[in-house]
């Protein structure tokens, strides 16, 4: 029989499905309530049993600690109070998997996840042809901001939009729905909203996301080679083509596309503009890792670090930085400031949860969420960024969980 501490934890779990997508404040608020409840329903000998008997977790817990070492090398720790805010997140990874959860719940969770980012898309298209307002001029409580697009900012919409995407596509080509018909509609919707923002790397997520299905789809029964051709062709064709379409119609996708392909060609230079940070921050990052490879610069370094490298002219004055820059990438980021162990960690932790995911049942759709993150991660500093961490547990949790007895709460 459930405990007010268990009931109130599945309300909590689902009402996440809702705040994720809309709002940061709501989301942080109701993992309080879920660590509360965590806290006060006890079972903590079971609970760390859990943890405990996989190593994943072990590991968040050698990589918070690494962080915290880092504090005692180093002598730029400007950022690390940032770092310690956003790493505290990490620790709802064990929380999560030691809740108390049904299978209902996490139905109506997973539900209540697409049917928001279907609303959010919807609001965000219907913004970007200025069919109506930004709904900060509704609404009071959303605070007005150039790059938001419906509730949140434009690249982290755009990201979980691609999480939707593919499970949408999943429980289509799966039949995993007796509500197929809509189940497309929203993949149509997520689609268009994906590609009418600025986000570049939902924009990517989704067309590698797609390039995988056409992959499984194409060779999944024994065909002939013509067919098998034949069908990775066509669908090939379809991606490029809707590609092709949001390019010619869609003006922001454009420019996007073709700045990318300049700044590529160009080794990060693009007429009129300064070279792209990016690649400054690589070259640059690479630099100092090889001379500091075990221990790194220490904790909350890297922003102090590159202002003083603009100041003696290293880096030149037309950026502008500040002490919670990052690299846009979590790779170099965590190798530069806790060195090669942190790495490590951070590699360990997303490749054991993709190992864990591909043996259950579905493994092959569940581990494309890990891998998807890992790939993210090489384009900005996903794992300090508290939404798409958030979603990322969040949909971790019900994709490690879901296939479990009523009676187990393990892995």
């Amino acid at each position: 029989m459930m405990t007010l501490f268990s009931r109130s934890q599945q309300v909590i779990f689902v009402l996440l499905g809702v705040s994720i997508p809309t709002s940061i404040a709501v989301t942080n608020f109701l993992l309080i309530l879920i660590a509360l409840c965590w806290v006060f329903e006890r079972n903590f000998k079971v609970k760390f049993k859990k943890i405990f008997f996989s190593v994943w977790p072990i590991l968040i817990l050698v990589l918070l600690l690494l962080y915290f070492i880092g504090m005692f090398w180093g002598t730029h720790h400007d950022n690390s109070t940032w770092q310690f805010q956003k790493l505290a997140l990490l620790l709802f990874f064990p929380i999560l998997m030691t809740l108390s959860l049904t299978r209902r719940t996490m139905q109506y969770a997973l539900t209540a996840f697409l049917i928001t980012n279907f609303i959010s898309a919807l609001t965000a298209i219907l913004i970007n042809y200025q069919i109506i307002k930004p709904l900060s001029s509704y609404f009071t409580f959303i605070e007005p901001f150039y790059g938001t697009s419906a509730f949140i900012k434009y690249n982290y919409h755009n990201v979980l939009l691609a999480f939707s995407s593919i499970i949408c596509l999943y429980l289509f080509l799966e039949k995993k729905t007796s509500y197929k018909y809509l189940v497309i509609f929203f993949f149509i919707v997520y689609a268009l909203s994906i590609f009418t923002e600025r986000g570049r790397a939902g924009q990517l997520l989704f067309n590698l996301a797609m390039l995988f299905y056409i992959l499984r789809y194409a060779v999944q029964r024994n065909v002939g080679l013509k067919l098998l051709m034949f069908r990775f062709l066509i669908f090939c064709t379809l991606l490029f083509s809707f590609n092709l379409f949001m390019y010619n119609k869609n003006n922001s996708y454009k420019k996007r596309v073709d700045a990318v392909s300049e700044i590529i060609q160009n080794n990060g230079q693009r007429k009129g503009y300064k070279r792209d940070i990016r690649y400054v921050f690589i070259e640059e990052t690479l630099k100092d890792i090889i001379k500091k490879p075990i221990l790194g610069y220490g904790t909350g370094s890297f922003g102090k670090i590159f202002i003083n490298k603009q100041k003696k002219g290293i880096i030149s004055s037309e950026y502008k930085f500040f002490d919670w820059i990052t690299p846009h990438n979590q790779y170099l980021y965590v190798w530069f400031e806790i060195g090669i162990l942190g790495l490590l960690c951070l590699i360990l932790i997303f490749y054991l949860q993709a190992k864990k995911l591909l043996k259950q049942c579905d493994g092959l759709f569940k581990v494309s969420l890990p891998v998807s993150f890992i790939l993210l991660m090489m384009v900005d500093s996903y794992l300090f960024i508290f939404i798409l961490t958030s979603a990322y547990i969040f949909l971790y949790t019900i994709c490690s969980r879901y296939h479990l007895e009523p009676n187990e709460i393990s892995e």
